[in-house]
């Protein structure tokens, strides 16, 4: 009499899939959570992700720098004091909300500039 043989095949096809599901519904799901309305882009490729540094201005004014809110008149202080030590080749992505005022814009981005980052890119649709 022949012992049955195991065929576990299906079963890490299934897991692979899942596993596949999962991670793209994460990086959805981080992205959905801030609820900035973005301006339209150009048609070119879009650039790969390497960012350390994500900074959000949503239309109520209010600035996220990696998930922690900076109050925008100390910005410039707060936003040296935390990252003054990056690598200045690092990667900073801005995304501002489309109907924020032209001057809060120009100021996060004048601060980012005074710190020393050189590789700041703005985030589009």
């Amino acid at each position: 009499m022949k012992k049955p043989e195991l065929n576990i095949t299906p079963f890490v096809d299934i897991m692979l899939v899942l596993l596949a599901i999962l991670m793209v519904s994460v990086s959805v799901s981080t992205y959905q959570e801030k609820s900035v309305n973005l301006p339209k882009g150009s048609k070119s490729t879009p650039a790969t992700k390497k960012a350390t540094i994500t900074v959000i201005i949503k239309k109520n004014g209010k600035v996220f720098v990696n998930d922690e809110e900076y109050k925008t008149k100390d910005f410039l202080e707060n936003f040296n004091l935390k990252y003054g030590n990056f690598n200045k080749n690092s990667l900073v992505y801005i995304a501002a909300d489309k109907d924020i005022k032209y001057a809060l814009f120009m100021k996060i981005y004048a601060a980012i500039v005074k710190t020393g980052f050189r590789q700041i890119g703005l985030l589009t649709k």
